[in-house]
């Protein structure tokens, strides 16, 4: 039976018949119909959701062929979904379990969910209409025009080298100095991060990330049979007291930061806490993966690095273009210490043996095109602009904007709620939101959200003005 809470909304980039499969699907996720349970009638869900009942014949039809439902012949349709042998029967009621469980696999299967990016302020990409580049199939085709020389071959396994040129003189203009031979491509940043981490460490091993931090870095690590450990990161860098103590306690021997446009805060690095956390670095025998993929929506080249302090003696240095350019090429590049580039060669030989250089050619070509520059600076230009939105808008709603924030994609508001069932509460009126416990360690309780300025919008914030005064009243 449904339940009065229940969220009647179905997806509206979809069709209809695809939109009721989603919707089905999701009730069985959630284990709101448990298996071997029968699911609404075709007119009562026709009735509720406000389609035909034809629409909803189909989308059963489409559930049963693909083995979500069964239907039965006089009775209606049917959850199946077989119970692994090794999973003991859940005993609890359907109102004990039908709200998802908040952890990463939940946000990051919510974030390539099909919710419409104006309902997604916790979404982790800007809008496509931000980023699209005119010149895209531009480069695409001159690539192509030359794909008879390199597309059936394995490539440099290095990665593509005017690419690699490109990057060492970009870095040469943020003060870092360093040569397309200590360069790598990757499919993206986290594959960077894995690769580091098998480089440098066996099971068992601490490594330290901050707190908050990226939501996938610390559950990744800890599937890699890692300890991870947390400081705490403000304005200005991670508590260096705190970083001092887990360094002569646990012996983390590798420290995963941002330090330009921190995810989720926006914050910077300041030089003072740089040469204090590099001082801990070379006395506790560590070294730093600098994740620097929001780098391009910095307009000032003067901002700090780790790696502009060190120029790459104990610092692996990584950016991509996921969210500048294009999330679907996952190009990555990572900057190694000269004496591990063999070991991360011989790493990337063993796991993904090369990376399609196809869409290597297609950033070179977009990147180094004057386009993408004039691109690149309308995108800060409008951060700069939601963030200013911003700040007028949360007092209004009782919420103060984060003082030190700089003009990034995130924010990181508290809200002085716990915000674990916010979210849930915000997941059944059909927005995503990212809610802080994610970008904790070990998924504490936070009162924090994590939004991205340039798709929370003015009726996101009237829902969570609602939703706030109607808890503090409770």
């Amino acid at each position: 039976m449904m339940n009065n809470d229940d969220n009647y909304q179905l997806n509206p980039k979809l069709s209809k018949t695809a939109a009721i499969v989603e919707w089905i699907k999701q009730r069985i996720d959630w284990q709101i119909y448990q298996p071997n349970e029968r699911v609404p009638s075709v007119r009562k869900l026709a009735a509720l959701l406000g389609v035909s009942s034809f629409t909803v014949s189909q989308a059963y039809e489409q559930l049963v062929a693909t083995g979500i439902l069964t239907a039965k012949i006089g009775s209606g349709y049917y959850v199946h979904m077989p119970m692994p042998a090794n999973v003991a029967i859940n005993t609890h009621t359907k109102e004990q379990v039908k709200k998802p469980i908040l952890d990463t696999r939940w946000l990051v299967q919510q974030m390539f969910s099909e919710i419409p990016r104006h309902r997604a302020p916790g979404a982790g990409v800007l809008p496509n209409e931000w980023i699209r580049n005119d010149k895209m199939e531009w480069a695409i085709r001159q690539v192509t025009q030359q794909a008879d020389g390199f597309i059936y071959d394995y490539g440099n396994i290095q990665g593509y080298l005017p690419l690699r040129q490109q990057l060492a003189q970009q870095l040469a203009i943020l003060g870092m100095n360093t040569t397309a031979n200590n360069i790598v491509t990757t499919a993206g940043v986290s594959k960077a991060v894995t690769m580091v981490s098998q480089m440098l460490l066996q099971a068992g091993d601490v490594v330290m990330v901050d707190t908050p931090s990226w939501f996938w870095l610390s559950s990744c690590l800890q599937q890699q049979g890692l300890n991870v450990v947390a400081v705490e990161r403000d304005h200005q860098g991670p508590n260096i007291e705190q970083m001092q103590y887990l360094f002569e306690t646990h012996r983390p021997k590798l420290y995963l930061t941002n330090s330009v446009l921190h995810n989720p805060t926006s914050y910077h690095l300041h030089p003072a806490r740089a040469h204090q956390v590099m001082n801990l670095i070379h006395q506790y025998d560590a070294y730093i993966f600098e994740d620097d993929l929001y780098a391009a929506f910095e307009p000032n080249n003067q901002v700090l690095r780790y790696a502009s302090v060190d120029q790459f003696e104990r610092v692996f240095y990584a950016t991509g273009f996921a969210k500048s350019m294009a999330s679907g090429w996952r190009v990555g590049l990572l900057v190694s210490p000269d004496k591990f580039t063999e070991d991360v060669l011989r790493i990337k030989t063993l796991t993904t043996m090369n990376t399609p250089e196809f869409g290597e050619r297609v950033i070179h070509r977009l990147w180094t095109h004057g386009e993408y520059r004039r691109q690149i600076k309308k995108v800060q230009e409008r951060l700069y602009q939601a963030h200013q939105h911003l700040r007028q808008k949360l007092p209004t709603i009782g919420l103060d904007y984060p003082e030190h924030a700089h003009a990034g994609m995130f924010i990181w508001v508290d809200t002085h709620q716990d915000t674990a069932p916010l979210a849930l509460q915000a997941h059944q009126d059909g927005w995503l939101v990212a809610p802080g416990q994610l970008f904790c360690l070990n998924n504490q309780n936070s009162t924090h959200l994590r939004l991205n300025v340039a798709t929370t919008s003015d009726e996101f914030l009237a829902w969570l003005q609602g939703y706030l005064y109607h808890n503090q009243r409770q």
